[in-house]
């Protein structure tokens, strides 16, 4: 990649301007308002996108993903994704060459913790700005990101939608009244399906048993109306708990 690689081109936006960098490891920060869109798009990198603040709501992979503070989410190079912020956004990212040493760790989309060495080590690359030729710190800064997080948990808050059409149809139903209290026979009648068989097909296309995939669902209409200043007592009720103790208590549970 040229010394000139650098140059934005027009009507590029900044983060495009960097993935054209020649570091191995680019950073990029930015706020966002609340209700931003990044719409669908993919890039040539591998991406991680942290919340140091706000929530993002993003789409990957058949996954909707809940992105609360101290998490972020690793894009491979080439997955369309799409970004929605929830309340005012600060966030900082990483573009990582997937022929980089250590950016096998970025192969698979999923959303993970970011533990405090993390955060320190991505806020001291970012703060470097991309010094061009790379300096000795900013290379191991590097090197020591992709351990971390080859290394980093995986966080609870991804809502994978399965495949199947019958069962597409229960999770759109259930995202549409996310507080119903309809028992696992009517989603299995919905679906077509004897509850045997519903449920096992629902975990084997998800990992997740009904209720579990609802209590994400509801999680993450929860943790959106938070970071947009919703009352909890309120968020609640249309969330079908008796109270905003309860729902909280579920919320604690998953993040």
């Amino acid at each position: 990649m040229g010394q000139n690689s650098n140059i934005r081109r027009p009507g590029w936006s900044s983060s495009d301007a960097v993935q054209e960098l020649p570091h191995g490891v680019a950073s990029y920060a930015r706020s966002y308002a609340d209700g931003y869109v990044s719409t669908w798009h993919d890039h040539p990198r591998h991406q991680l996108v942290y919340a140091v603040s706000g929530l993002m709501m993003a789409e990957a992979g058949g996954t909707s993903w809940a992105v609360p503070a101290g998490t972020g989410l690793i894009v491979p190079a080439g997955m369309r994704h799409e970004i929605r912020m929830a309340g005012e956004v600060r966030l900082q990212s990483l573009y990582i060459d997937p022929s980089e040493a250590g950016a096998d760790a970025m192969a698979e989309c999923r959303a993970v913790t970011v533990e405090p060495l993390l955060a320190g080590l991505i806020a001291a690359l970012c703060e470097m700005n991309n010094p061009w030729p790379l300096p000795p710190r900013a290379h191991h800064l590097s090197r020591l990101i992709l351990l971390e997080l080859g290394a980093a948990s995986k966080s609870s808050l991804a809502l994978p939608y399965p495949a199947d059409i019958r069962l597409r149809r229960v999770c759109d139903d259930l995202a549409a009244a996310p507080g119903s209290g309809r028992t696992i026979d009517h989603w299995a009648a919905l679906a077509g399906m004897s509850r045997r068989s519903f449920t096992r097909r629902f975990h084997q296309e998800t990992g997740l048993s009904l209720g579990g995939w609802r209590d994400r669902l509801r999680c993450q209409i929860a943790l959106r109306a938070k970071a947009r200043g919703e009352r909890m007592e309120q968020v609640a009720q249309r969330l079908g708990y008796a109270s905003r103790q309860s729902l909280q208590m579920m919320m604690r549970r998953l993040v």
